[in-house]
């Protein structure tokens, strides 16, 4: 049995919770891009083509049928060179997983009798507009916070917490479509713009 490791399930559960008239969508391509400090001034210069911005990290394809995903490939580039693809594809039941590394190598196989990134309709609208703040103790018994903000779509706009034991202040800016799916989100930590989050949408 073939060893594989899912590495990016909270990329995908994230962007599909944050989708709006998922009955709607058929298609999505959603990525995910580095944005070079030195390149930042060409970003907002007009002159300049955004291909000469911007390297792709990133990157999902999802296929989905009655507001439910059916096919999800996730590609992992090193540079802007295809690293790894993961395939997955999603029955009532089953998620079935196969993995690639550098184009052509086959890795292996999984099936996981789990139906990931749906959230329960009862959910909706609960997160609009709110602050939550979340007090606790790291494993040395240090007392830290978390701030999670969100804005009338609940989509996170602030995440004030702490990662790999630092804490970043992480702010998102979103751009949307007539169907308050969002196509451009520009990703800041501790004020530096540093990602670059776009997605294109297919509708019936």
């Amino acid at each position: 049995m073939w060893d594989i490791i899912d590495i990016y399930p909270i990329h995908i559960s994230r962007l599909f919770n944050s989708l709006h008239n998922k009955e709607l969508i058929q298609g999505l391509i959603a990525q995910t891009f580095t944005i070079g400090r030195k390149e930042i001034s060409k970003w907002y210069s007009s002159n300049k083509a955004i291909e000469e911005t911007r390297t792709i990290k990133l990157e999902h394809k999802l296929l989905l049928s009655n507001g439910r995903i059916t096919k999800c490939d996730t590609i992992s580039y090193y540079g802007n060179n295809l690293s790894t693809l993961l395939v997955r594809e999603f029955d009532s039941t089953y998620v079935h997983i196969k993995e690639y590394r550098h184009q052509v190598e086959f890795s292996g196989s999984a099936t996981k009798n789990v139906a990931p990134y749906i959230e329960p309709e009862e959910n909706k609208g609960q997160l609009a507009g709110r602050t939550i703040i979340s007090n606790w103790e790291d494993d040395k018994g240090i007392k830290k916070q978390t701030i999670i903000k969100y804005n009338d779509l609940e989509h996170i706009v602030l995440c004030d917490a702490w990662w790999n034991g630092k804490r970043i202040k992480k702010e998102f800016e979103y751009q949307y479509d007539n169907y308050n799916n969002w196509v451009e989100c520009k990703e800041y930590h501790d004020g530096k713009f540093v990602y670059l989050h776009l997605c294109q949408y297919k509708y019936k």
